[in-house]
């Protein structure tokens, strides 16, 4: 019953960040919006459409250029963990180990 309470727990906390992140991200989104529309007036009224359009434009796509980088895996991040290599004594000595386990539920099972 505790399992239970605390997975309830868990996924109402959960469940409670992504409602808060999402909004967040809906409020940020807006705002961004609303940055992009006061940028665009600011240029245009000094410099016209066309230059507002440019910079607006070349903004947004050094931004998502930078970011897919950032999200890239690079290949010096990349370590590749190979498994250790097992002693074959290691595993003769587990071999035996189970064989006398199994021996022994064997001889206890015979009592009984």
């Amino acid at each position: 019953m505790m399992l239970l309470h605390s997975l309830r727990r868990s996924v109402r906390r959960t469940v409670g960040r992504l409602a808060l992140t999402s909004v967040a991200g809906l409020l940020v989104a807006v705002g961004i919006g609303f940055l992009t529309a006061a940028l665009w007036m600011l240029i245009a009224a000094t410099h016209g459409a066309m230059m507002a359009a440019t910079i607006i434009g070349g903004l947004y796509v050094g931004v998502g250029l930078i970011m897919m980088a950032v999200a890239m895996p690079s290949r010096s991040r990349h370590h590749h963990h190979h498994a250790p290599a097992v002693d074959p004594t290691a595993l003769v000595l587990a071999q035996i180990a189970e064989g006398f386990v199994t021996g022994m539920r064997a001889g206890r099972a015979t009592r009984r």
